[in-house]
């Protein structure tokens, strides 16, 4: 085995549902990385409203700026607290792309999580246009796994660009979606 495999597997974590590990200051190193490839520009990231995120990040392009920021963290068991954050943040600055970096996570453990509660995390993150990203520091990728960012010529930087959770949830969570749209209906 060379020492690159064996590097990445000390990554994987043991048990019935194996994710990658990663420590948060290599996964914020490479979503730097990942920005900056992607043609943005690191800022200070300062409070917005009650939260400070990560990092913060602006891109000019087309008369426009596109501004991104962004909570990492170590695991879907802290992605709840994240999100809230992130929806506190989205609540201040409307304008704002706004994403929760993670390493990649075991797909049935993300679905699993998303579909909590009759899809409360997924429909939530998708109700206040919210990013999920899976980011792998070894293999220098991120995959936008939830949402997509507002600034078009962004999406083709993400690994698997054309990859879209959506279009699982929309098979999987089908009667999820349906009964959304029944409530909302009879609220009208």
């Amino acid at each position: 085995m060379n020492r690159n495999t064996q590097e990445s597997l000390k990554r994987v974590s043991d048990g019935e549902f194996r994710h990658y590990v990663f420590g948060l200051s290599e996964l914020q190193a490479e979503t730097q990385r990942f920005l900056a490839q992607a043609g943005y520009e690191l800022k200070p990231a300062g409070y917005i409203g009650l939260v400070q995120p990560d990092f913060r990040a602006k891109r000019k392009a087309d008369g426009r700026t596109h501004e991104i920021v962004g909570l990492v963290r170590e695991g879907l068991d802290q992605a709840v607290d994240a999100l809230v954050k992130l929806a506190a943040i989205k609540a201040v600055r409307r304008d704002l792309d706004c994403v929760l970096v993670l390493p990649p996570a075991n797909e049935y453990l993300l679905i699993e999580f998303l579909m909590e509660e009759k899809g409360r995390w997924y429909f939530g993150m998708k109700d206040a246009r919210l990013m999920a990203w899976f980011c792998n520091p070894d293999n220098h990728t991120t995959i936008c796994v939830i949402g997509a960012p507002s600034d078009k010529d962004f999406q083709k930087h993400f690994y698997l660009s054309q990859m879209s959770f959506d279009d699982y949830m929309s098979i999987r969570a089908s009667h999820l979606i349906q009964e959304r749209l029944l409530a909302e209906e009879e609220e009208d």
